[in-house]
């Protein structure tokens, strides 16, 4: 019966870190305007953005540092 108990209460440890590390995938449709060779010579393009959110800074090339306070006379 114990273990039975301990086996039950692991999976369910188990099936709710699973659930709680998700991440939210956002999509978005960016227009934009855009120059062509043919009449009406402006029209509107899509590109669709997609990104997931995540829990920290991936990009490594970001400073991380508060910036030097500057004092311009």
């Amino acid at each position: 019966m114990q273990v039975k108990s301990i086996i039950f209460f692991a999976s369910q440890v188990v099936g709710i870190m699973a659930l709680e590390r998700r991440d939210n995938v956002f999509t978005a449709l960016k227009v934009y305007h855009s120059i062509v060779d043919q009449s009406p010579y402006i029209v509107q393009a899509t590109q669709t953005v997609v990104w997931t959110e995540g829990p920290s800074i991936i990009d490594t090339s970001l400073p991380t540092t508060a910036p030097t306070p500057t004092i311009g006379y």
